[in-house]
């Protein structure tokens, strides 16, 4: 008698009762088959694509080519799951055990996908995961009806593939037109225009608390409200980019619903203007200005693939397994910047390139290279500054970032340690600082090129962040977080005309585009919600910003953002970001040092990176600037600390417990290294406010 085992091996029954092989049959092969290309389509590669395609955003900002996004899906639905199914159905021994090991993996990863949701230890997630894939993987081989069943769900791929590519946003984007849409418009007055969108930005992180900009430490935001007009109280009417952007390009508030694609938006600022100017953009997150019209800057396919390696290792791996990992909530891409053992300042230059400078310095190129062809030019920048991750300086140069959580970060928003949030407000402040860097370079370059004199140039942000104890999350909008969220820069420079005008109206970010039409003296070809700003002021007396959560509607008065400011000063006195200490801490900043002097503490210290304070060259584009270590001994994690610097002060900090280890972060003045060898030196500040020493450092 003749039987089929659930190896797919043929027995006969011999009348002594043993059992003889005779062969695999190809049916059996066909199931295995079947079974691993279906687990690993949905335990394996869809979960990926799925939070890809909810995603859109992630091809837009690097401008990935369609053909980059359907050999994805492609990749991704069909041929690891093959690949997967021809290796596990591969004939003999060798191919029926591989064919057993990749479906019970597979099976388990597809459980754990489940369990990650439940409240439950990692250790038990793992335990019943493995458990759930054995049992699968003994049930497929002990039961012919699962066998037999798989072959149902072959087709489900192929149905997962036409998911992705039709249903939106990624279906909106792969049915952009690549040929310029909507009606342009008659200009009648066309002069240059410069516009300048930064990322991430609330107004407060510019202002005294009595409103007035910090002119000392922001010189390039001054000049321009100096040579043209600052709306005081402009907001954003939505909170997040891929929405306020076609907000600030359309003139009126966008549906939630919408892909920041022209699809979506056939009439913006680029379709309306392209008869009559010359385009030179640089878009980040959204593509309203058409390929034909705008090609930008697109990412590299390898950058492609790495950063879908990284989604896939935070969905598909247990928690802590993704410690390592780069964070992908900081941005759209480009995850993998940096690994922990960093040592390469050629290769960290690369990192600042492909994330944040090669937009800057292509458009600064086209700045520079600029020559009238008989059409105005159009200069419109969306830099990603000073968005997170922070890693720039007020002077332009950058510190080696780090790939590990931001100690105060808690599920996007903010966990209750003040000093740990502080310090994240600091970061943010520096950065805000390179924004203004940025400023001066667009700035200069536009002088240089003789365009900035005649130009209509706009500086603006797209929203803010909240960065206080508790939030829930750093990017919504409450009533909590309108002073951050919601109120934002604008800076209008008008062709020619004298400035120094601050304007205190309830102005909004869709009021850019009739500002623009005003000015070209355009006709714009459908009712807008937004205004212009040249003209007399409308009567709002309440506003609303819009988030996918929800929306908020608030009054018109604008002291929310004040409110800021005044905890931005109680941190940085004078909004000098240098000046961070923990509160009722010395100001010790600056103070000279004799470590040799000084009783050691029984505390030791070991400073992270401390090759890279080894041969420090000043007049490099990055420098150490950021400090990390951790403290063993008779620690709690609630230490004073002083970092020296070549045995001066350069910041006062505060340790913090970090998993099991306890840890500080300090940021210093790139002023107090010098080229070659420096020494760095931690200094705990006792109860009886005596400093000793803590270990050596570099």
């Amino acid at each position: 008698m003749v039987h089929t085992d659930g190896f797919g091996m043929q027995t006969t029954q011999i009348e002594s009762g043993d059992i003889e092989t005779v062969g695999e049959t190809s049916s059996s092969r066909f199931d295995r088959f079947a079974a691993l290309v279906v687990l690993t389509t949905f335990g394996v590669t869809w979960p990926v694509l799925d939070l890809l395609g909810q995603n859109a955003e992630f091809f837009l900002a690097r401008r990935s080519a369609k053909t980059e996004i359907v050999v994805l899906a492609v990749v991704g639905t069909i041929l690891v799951p093959g690949l997967l199914g021809l290796i596990g159905s591969l004939p003999g021994r060798l191919g029926r055990w591989l064919g057993v090991a990749l479906l019970v993996v597979t099976s388990a990863s597809l459980a754990r996908l489940y369990l990650a949701r439940l409240p439950v230890p990692v250790w038990l997630e793992l335990a019943v995961a493995t458990l759930a894939g054995v049992a699968a993987g003994w049930s497929f081989f002990r039961f012919v009806r699962i066998r037999q069943g798989a072959r149902y769900l072959l087709p489900a791929p192929l149905l997962l593939l036409a998911i992705f590519l039709v249903a939106r946003p990624v279906g909106d984007v792969l049915s952009e037109p690549d040929s310029a849409v909507g009606n342009p418009v008659s200009v009648s007055n066309a002069t240059p225009i410069v516009m300048l969108v930064f990322d991430e930005f609330p107004v407060a992180s510019l202002i005294d608390p009595d409103g007035n900009l910090r002119e000392d430490r922001y010189p390039n935001f001054a000049r321009v409200a100096d040579d043209g007009m600052w709306f005081s109280n402009a907001v954003t009417v939505e909170q997040q980019t891929e929405h306020s952007v076609p907000a600030m390009l359309t003139g009126s508030v966008p549906d939630q619903s919408l892909t920041p694609v022209t699809g979506q938006y056939p009439f913006n600022l680029f379709t309306a203007l392209r008869s009559s100017y010359d385009f030179h953009v640089y878009e980040a997150i959204t593509q309203l200005c058409p390929r034909a019209l705008c090609e930008g800057l697109t990412g590299s396919v390898t950058s492609l693939t790495r950063d879908v390696g990284v989604v896939a290792g935070h969905i598909l791996l247990p928690a802590p397994l993704t410690e390592n990992l780069p964070p992908i909530d900081r941005g759209w891409g480009d995850f993998q910047v940096v690994s922990g053992d960093f040592d390469s300042k050629e290769a960290f230059r690369e990192l600042l390139s492909a994330g944040v400078r090669i937009p800057i310095d292509s458009f600064l190129a086209e700045v520079a290279e600029y020559q009238d062809n008989g059409r105005p030019p159009l200069f419109y920048l969306h830099a990603i500054v000073p968005h997170h991750p922070w890693q720039f300086l007020p002077d332009g140069r950058s510190y080696p970032f780090i790939v590990e959580a931001n100690p105060a970060s808690a599920d996007g928003g903010w966990n209750d340690d003040e000093f740990l949030v502080a310090q994240a407000m600091q970061r943010h402040l520096l950065q805000v600082g390179y924004a203004d860097h940025v400023l001066g370079e667009v700035l200069s370059a536009l002088e240089a090129s003789d365009i900035y004199e005649e130009a209509l140039v706009i500086v603006v942000a797209d929203h803010g962040i909240s960065i206080k104890p508790g939030v829930e999350h750093q990017r919504f909008i409450t009533e909590g977080t309108i002073g951050e969220i919601a109120a934002i820069p604008l800076f209008v420079k008008l062709p020619g005309s004298d400035g120094g005008v601050i304007d205190p109206r309830r102005a909004l970010t869709i009021d850019i585009l009739p500002t623009i039409a005003d000015v070209i003296d355009a006709e714009l070809p459908r009712d807008v919600e937004g205004v212009s700003l040249i003209g007399p002021a409308p009567d709002r007396n309440s506003t609303t910003t819009y988030g996918p959560r929800g929306s908020v509607t608030y009054d018109a008065a604008g002291e929310e953002k004040l409110e800021v400011a005044r905890r931005i000063e109680g941190l940085f006195p004078g909004g000098n970001p240098w000046a961070l200490r923990p509160a009722g801490s010395p100001d010790l900043i600056g103070t000279q040092i004799d470590s040799g002097s000084l009783e050691e503490s029984e505390m030791t210290g070991d400073i992270k990176e401390e090759h890279l304070y080894e041969s420090v060259d000043t007049s490099d584009e990055t420098i150490p600037a950021r400090i990390g270590a951790t403290l063993e001994g008779d620690v709690n994690g609630d230490e004073v600390v002083a970092v020296a610097v070549n045995g001066v002060i350069g910041a006062i900090t505060r340790s913090y417990v970090d998993g099991g280890d306890v840890a500080l972060l300090a940021i210093v003045e790139p002023t107090y290294f010098v080229d070659g060898v420096n020494r760095i030196e931690l200094l705990v500040l006792t109860e009886d406010g005596e400093l000793s020493l803590v270990g050596t450092g570099g």
